[in-house]
């Protein structure tokens, strides 16, 4: 389960009560829902029949919409409540998989096709990120994509609750806001190439936020 290490959360007590936060959220809001524009924005560059794993998956909604694509999707979430309901309620869909993992500490797999993260890699420390796309690097496929839509330093939320390390605060849950160059930088250094890079509102609107987001299309080399 994400950010369920003993010695981290006792280090950062912040981190185990945002993984109690999005375990009530769920637990609210079970029910897969339309998918995100973020999703939409993807589809366009996946092939039917191919392997997606996405991180942080919440109540599948984007998951879900992959595999009506034709998609075999792996989703990964830290909340293990929302995994095993989802998992039951998706047992007969061949082609959508549910699974509880911590993604800063993910065991090797099968390599994919295609990486999805939207809105996660803001909610782990700048040590999981780099940890993260490590992993990545070495379990996508060559010339894979990874699609990753993050927050941005520019965002309205950046500088709102108790101020941590690496532009990161924690409110009623942690955030953390990316710096577009620096992502930029971390994706090199691991073998990827930026095919496609934004930073912009109107990208993920919900509503009355508008968000500052950053956009990314990297592929392995």
């Amino acid at each position: 389960m994400l950010l369920s290490n003993l010695k981290l959360t006792k280090k950062y007590p912040y981190m185990n009560s945002s993984s109690s936060y999005w375990e009530n959220y769920y637990s609210k809001h079970r029910e897969p829902s339309n998918c995100s524009p973020f999703a939409e924005f993807v589809t366009p560059f996946l092939k039917e029949g191919k392997k997606l794993i996405e991180f942080g998956c919440g109540n599948g909604r984007d998951s879900k919409h992959f595999a009506q694509q034709g998609i075999n999707v792996l989703a990964l979430d830290q909340c293990e409540k929302e995994i095993a309901f989802l998992s039951e309620k998706f047992e007969t869909t061949e082609n959508l998989n549910f699974l509880a993992e911590d993604m800063t500490n993910l065991p090797e797999m099968e390599k994919s096709d295609f990486l999805y993260s939207r809105f996660t890699i803001h909610a782990i420390d700048k040590a999981g990120e780099g940890k993260l796309i490590k992993w990545a690097a070495n379990n996508l496929k060559t010339n894979g994509l990874f699609f990753v839509e993050v927050r941005s330093v520019k965002d309205e939320l950046f500088g709102v609750g108790e101020a941590l390390a690496d532009n990161a605060f924690f409110s009623d849950h942690y955030r953390r806001f990316i710096v577009l160059d620096e992502l930029h930088q971390q994706f090199s250094s691991h073998g990827f190439d930026v095919l496609y890079s934004i930073e912009s509102k109107g990208l993920a609107p919900y509503k009355t936020e508008d968000p500052v987001v950053i956009r990314l299309i990297v592929q392995k080399k």
